[in-house]
């Protein structure tokens, strides 16, 4: 398989040949600008063409090309500006810009594509490892009541987790395996935090696993160390433990979540190759539309992460398209990176207005378009975990878990693959554990209950609290039985929590549960929910703290139990 350095190169090298045409374009662009100087629509075309060219040519290291087509495109600029059409003396220093334009590509034909372009610098590649069932946390802290409660409720959240004392300790456990995230302490016995980590950078594939600092220190120089070290977070003791398993959660989730399409509208076939490139190698999946007039179906159809756009497009302006995106409200947290040769004021002002995130101007070294992707795809990322998770649970709103089950019953209705579960979670007189111990302790007994669905279920599966008490978990490629023993498990892990009241007065609670396996032929998404809920209703009837498929084969594994 090529090297990040040998496929850059090969771009280039297709680039420079194919230079010819590119001259032969800018001849005929300024040939209808002379035989018709006042029509708007021919200087836009040539400016555009130099546009291209501009930040093309600067990107594969052909800087005098870049100059010299960034300048004719100052002058188109100019031209506009003034109107009435070019002058004699403006088309003549377009004619020499194009023959030293040509000069300087039969310049580069001439010589090797080297390692020395812009092009060749090195993006930050992600390594990508297969997931675990649950994410192993190291935790180096040498005070032992600090490691057992952060112990306790990372392994409630559903992590493995592995704890040592010291500096030494930290580097066997490391030496042994790295870890999925790592939580470390400033102050260690035997040396620093900041050494752990720095330890962790430097190992292969050490590079991944997100990094929460904590410590008693709590001076800024403290925080600008930590991040210096490459944490990717900093609390404070006494801690704040919601606030810290949340963020080491949202951590693991950026790690763990697949590939972000990113959507690029290029219309420079070289310029778009290059991207797509830089971005390949950063980890990303890349969609390239050369056509304005079809972006619409290419979001529709890749449904992108983020898009990279440029501004100067044919027929329809990049500032355009991104009005498109920002009037469609399922598009609000897209994040759109303009990438463009536009230099002025102007520019940038129009990027703001039209709904843009990001502006870079060509030619934008690699390793600045990655870093400048991956920062927006973060943020975005954050936003839609705001917008679409429970705040008590975590778990996926009402509305995302619809709009993903949906999606599994698209691909289903599409291919006939292996099956599918709906599951329906209900908390048994849940009304009860309200009215006697309280709202508080009803809502520990929901994060409880999330928590084990966390524990215990599959990253690919889609969970959600569906409504006030009541779950819901799309399990794929599993039979019906296999669904029905994994729920009467979890079942009985929950009914065996010992929860507490405000007073001190320990109770447990149980669930119900109905099963529906999803019928191709039969079903759609509503009736596959009627499926789940008939057979949820059918376990709350005979005697709840049950498990029952809509088929009822399941009836016979376990007796009923009154709760």
């Amino acid at each position: 398989m090529p090297g990040w350095d040998d496929e850059l190169r090969e771009v280039a090298r297709e680039f420079i040949c194919g230079s010819d045409e590119r001259v032969a374009q800018l001849r005929r662009a300024l040939g209808e600008v002379e035989r018709l100087p006042t029509e708007p629509r021919r200087l836009s075309e040539l400016r555009r063409h130099f546009h291209r060219l501009a930040g093309a040519a600067g990107t594969f290291g052909l800087c005098e090309v870049s100059e010299l087509a960034r300048a004719a495109e100052r002058l188109c600029d100019q031209t506009e500006a003034h109107g009435g059409g070019p002058s004699e003396i403006v088309r003549a220093e377009w004619r020499e810009a194009v023959d030293r334009i040509e000069t300087a590509f039969r310049a580069a034909r001439s010589e090797p594509v080297g390692g020395d372009t812009r092009a060749t610098a090195r993006a930050a590649v992600r390594t990508d490892r297969p997931g675990r069932e649950a994410a192993d946390i190291l935790v180096v802290d040498d005070d032992e009541s600090t490691r057992d409660l952060l112990s306790r409720l990372l392994r409630h959240e559903g992590l493995s987790v592995r704890v040592v004392a010291t500096m030494g300790e930290a580097t066997a456990a490391l030496d042994a395996r790295i870890p999925d995230g790592l939580v470390v302490d400033i102050d260690l016995p035997d040396g620093s935090g900041y050494a752990v980590v720095e330890d962790l950078r430097a190992r292969p594939g050490g590079d991944v696993p997100p990094v929460v600092m904590i410590s008693l220190k709590n001076g800024f120089l403290d925080h600008t160390e930590a991040i210096h070290a490459g944490a990717d977070a900093f609390f404070e003791k006494p801690l704040d433990w919601e606030a810290l398993v949340r963020k080491l959660q949202q951590l693991l989730d950026r790690g763990g979540a697949e590939a972000p399409c990113v959507l690029v509208v290029e219309d420079d076939a070289d310029y778009a190759a290059f991207v797509r490139a830089t971005l390949e190698k950063a980890g990303y999946l890349v969609e390239v539309c050369s056509d304005p007039l079809r972006f619409s179906e290419s979001l529709a159809a890749f449904r992108p992460d983020l898009i990279v756009m440029d501004i100067v497009l044919p027929d329809v302006s990049g500032y355009d398209l991104a009005r498109y995106v920002r009037q469609d409200d399922q598009y609000v947290t897209l994040p759109i990176v303009f990438l463009t040769g536009e230099a002025q004021l102007a520019a940038r002002i129009g990027t703001v207005r039209a709904g843009g995130d990001d502006f870079l101007i060509k030619p934008v070294p690699g390793p600045l378009l990655a870093a400048s992707v991956a920062a927006r795809l973060e943020r975005a990322r954050f936003l839609k975990t705001l917008l679409n998770r429970d705040g008590l649970t975590r778990l996926l709103t009402h509305s995302s878990f619809m709009d993903r089950a949906q999606a599994v019953v698209a691909q289903k209705a599409r291919h006939d693959g292996p099956p599918a579960a709906l599951v329906f979670i209900d908390l048994d007189h849940f009304k009860t554990v309200n009215d006697t111990h309280g709202h508080q302790a009803g809502d520990r007994v929901l994060v409880a209950l999330s928590g084990v669905l966390r524990r215990h279920l599959r990253r690919s599966d889609i969970v959600g609290r569906y409504g006030g008490e009541e779950f819901a978990v799309v399990l794929d490629q599993i039979q019906e039985s296999d669904a029905a023993r994994l729920m009467l498990r979890l079942a009985d892990e929950f009914a065996a929590i010992e929860h507490r009241g405000p007073t001190g007065t320990t109770f447990h609670a149980t669930f119900s549960a109905g099963i529906a396996m999803f019928d191709r032929a039969t079903m759609d998404l509503e009736r596959w929910i009627q499926a789940a809920d008939a057979a949820l209703y059918g376990a709350k009837r005979a005697g709840r703290n049950r498990v029952l498929t809509h088929t009822e084969r399941v009836a016979a594994l376990r007796p009923g139990i009154q709760a």
